[in-house]
């Protein structure tokens, strides 16, 4: 009949928008910074801004003044951050390391250290790590040590 001719081809636009919005990826980016200097004895890196952030998932996001990011959906993601060091003869060496779920992860380890008799050494560094995420997952650069002072901070964290 017609009525249910009318209702199938519904059903099948309806189907049809469910495929295409399966066929949409999920995309998760967000990049945060702390420009200005900091001197954290021991802490979690807070930012000032988040200078890229395009996301289509929702839950994901950055807490700037804690400096956490929570992942919205699982999968692999891509983690790069470099920062400035003011490292001081005869001063404390940075030591920042990320953390997932508040758990130092061993191989991010980033140092920074001057071990001249005199001066200081401005040492800009960075690192990029691949690790999976699940749902509701948490990261954050964790300073072990920053007495030293450090700037120029920058965070990104991409969903693969």
């Amino acid at each position: 009949t017609k009525g249910q001719l009318m209702m199938m081809n519904h059903s099948i636009l309806f189907l049809e928008d469910k495929i295409r919005i399966l066929k949409i990826p999920f995309f998760s980016h967000f990049c945060a910074a702390h420009y200005l200097s900091l001197v954290l004895r021991t802490g979690s890196i807070p930012y000032t801004s988040l200078f890229y952030s395009s996301s289509n998932i929702e839950g994901a996001g950055f807490d700037l003044p804690s400096g956490v990011f929570t992942s919205g959906h699982p999968g692999t993601y891509q983690v790069t951050w470099s920062l400035v060091a003011d490292d001081k003869a005869g001063g404390p060496s940075v030591r920042i390391f990320l953390r997932k779920n508040s758990i130092q992860i061993p191989e991010s380890h980033h140092v920074s250290s001057y071990t001249g008799s005199s001066g200081l050494v401005y040492n800009q560094g960075s690192r990029t790590l691949l690790l999976h995420l699940d749902q509701g997952d948490t990261l954050d650069l964790f300073c072990t040590d920053c007495r030293t002072t450090i700037w120029h901070i920058t965070l990104c964290v991409s969903l693969m």
